[in-house]
């Protein structure tokens, strides 16, 4: 059996066991139906399936235990599950490119810069060990597309809105700051070491960020947000924050409670739905929107 195959296996045994404890026959059961349909052999003995059990405890930090009381496997530790999840749709992407051969008009891929992930492993050595690290940086948002050499202590890791972000201090003025991992090139890791700054915790600092920008000097805000019926399915299924809340649900509308910072990227995900949303609360941020809208309308009868 093949390595990729293995893994597969593995989701298929945490996928089951997420959604529900289950006997060891019910686990083969489902094994057994996923190698008719992927037509790939699944199936395991007793003595395999515990050398999984400990395979998924060393890779993925998830633990799997029999209770016997139930008479069923379960998951009793699952030590990051959102990391996991990105870490198996990763995989699953993976795989179903790998197979897609003779499929090139059927796959449709969308074309894209790269998003710079050729850096990460490099980045989280740096971060993990304390390293400073130089590279060059384009700014995309000037005419010239202005290129500098940076010497930055890195972090973090951060994503937003499906680009990844390297968040650090810049030895140029001492701030933090992100720099787009698409707009690094020519890294180099320094063996130079710097004291990662006290106090700073960066899931903190982006608790109540949406996208990259963060403000430090302003309290997050209440916002409730009314969605079309139609829409709101689409913002319920993916919601736009951790903190978002369901207050109303029916026929005419949908309409959620965030509490967030209402920064310029957020502003550009209200205006990216246009009449199907509407702000209710604050009216700071109802009138920065209306302002916005008639900026652009003027652009038109100009």
């Amino acid at each position: 059996m093949s390595k990729k195959q293995f893994i597969k296996r593995h989701h298929l045994v945490i996928n089951k066991l997420r959604s529900n404890p289950c006997s060891f026959k019910e686990l083969q059961k489902h094994l057994e139906n996923h190698s008719i349909d992927a037509d790939e052999n699944y199936m395991i003995s007793k003595r395999t399936f515990e050398r999984d059990v400990n395979e998924i405890r060393d890779i993925y930090q998830i633990d799997i235990e029999y209770n016997r009381s139930m008479n069923c496997y379960e998951i009793v530790h699952d030590a990051d599950e959102v990391k996991n999840d990105r870490l198996m749709e990763s995989f699953q992407i993976f795989n179903a490119l790998s197979v897609s051969e003779g499929l090139s008009n059927q796959i449709i891929l969308e074309n894209r810069q790269p998003l710079g992930t050729e850096n990460m492993h490099g980045l989280i050595h740096a971060i993990k060990n304390h390293f400073e690290v130089h590279f060059t940086h384009e700014k995309y948002w000037d005419e010239d597309h202005e290129k500098t050499m940076r010497t930055v202590q890195p972090l973090a890791l951060k994503e937003a809105r499906n680009r990844w972000y390297l968040i650090a201090k810049d030895t140029k003025d001492n701030r933090i700051k992100p720099f787009g991992l698409d707009r690094i090139t020519d890294l180099d890791i320094s063996r130079k070491k710097f004291i990662y700054p006290t106090g700073y915790y960066p899931e903190e600092v982006y608790r109540y960020s949406f996208g990259i920008i963060t403000e430090d000097n302003n309290p997050p805000q209440k916002i409730i947000l009314s969605y079309s019926y139609d829409q709101g399915k689409y913002i319920k299924s993916l919601p736009l924050h951790h903190s978002q809340r369901e207050l109303i649900n029916n026929e005419k509308e949908y309409r959620i409670e965030l509490f967030l910072h209402p920064t310029y990227d957020f502003l550009m995900e209200v205006l990216s739905v246009g009449k199907e949303v509407k702000v209710i609360e604050p009216l700071s941020l109802k009138n920065e929107i209306i302002k916005m809208l008639e900026a652009t309308l003027k652009q038109y009868n100009d």
